[in-house]
């Protein structure tokens, strides 16, 4: 019986050491690429010309922030097979229908099937919420900013030692071309559905971050030193007012 346990746990720990080689090294599996500074994406289709633009405002986006490492390479790989996204997305799709993913000490960045020369994903349901924000652009920043966050605080830290709302707010803070802080307070305070954590967006926990660095002045790295509590922001935001 424990030979048996013995052989069942090394086979999870080969199929799980085989998955992380895969998500660490997963250049081989696309056969096209666009670098554009010390960005690089890959693609499994071929790459139209607009890919020129969408990365020249994926860097400026990225630029915004301060923990951008403009020495590192960041890779972002486009998975426009519905095989090869599954393959690499199954794990992390367990729980829910992902529009991207950032994984592995590399800070590699998966972004699902998507149409490059109309600059958007294709959903994984019928429609995309905020569609209009969330272009392809938006989703390319947010998975790359997931790997500043790792770099600056750790890979294993940044899920142990970091809430939810500060693990998305950010990136969607960095990824969002712009964010109308007054109309996305009253919705706050009306609880209406995009505001709320249950509709799937991270526009909740965006304001969360507009209000720390733009209202009141923090730095990403000092928020990061000193996480505020989340019920300490809600209050602040139920009673604050433009």
């Amino acid at each position: 019986m424990f030979k048996k346990l013995k052989l069942l746990l090394l086979f999870l720990f080969l199929i799980f050491m085989g998955y992380w080689s895969l998500i660490e090294f997963p250049s081989f599996l696309f056969s096209h690429k666009h670098q554009n500074t010390n960005l690089i994406i890959y693609s499994d289709k071929p790459i139209p010309p607009n890919i020129k633009e969408i990365s020249n405002e994926v860097l400026l986006r990225l630029k915004k922030s301060s923990i951008f490492n403009k020495n590192k390479t960041y890779s972002v790989y486009i998975s426009n097979d519905s095989w090869r996204w599954r393959l690499l997305s199954y794990p992390a799709n367990l729980t829910t229908k992902l529009g991207g993913f950032n994984a592995g000490f590399h800070g590699n960045a998966f972004i699902r099937p998507s149409i490059i020369s109309e600059n958007k994903i294709i959903p994984p349901g019928s429609y995309l919420l905020d569609a209009e924000q969330r272009d392809l652009v938006y989703f390319i920043t947010h998975e790359v900013v997931h790997g500043l966050l790792y770099d600056e605080v750790g890979y294993v830290s940044n899920f142990i030692n970091y809430p939810r709302w500060f693990q998305d707010g950010y990136p969607d803070y960095i990824a969002k071309k712009s964010f109308d802080f007054k109309k996305n307070l009253l919705q706050f305070k009306r609880n209406e559905k995009r505001l709320t954590v249950q509709s799937g967006l991270y526009v909740r926990y965006h304001l969360y971050v507009a209000y720390l660095i733009d209202i009141k002045g923090y730095t990403i790295k000092e928020i990061i030193k000193n996480i505020p509590d989340e019920s300490d922001i809600v209050l602040s935001l139920e009673s604050f007012s433009l």
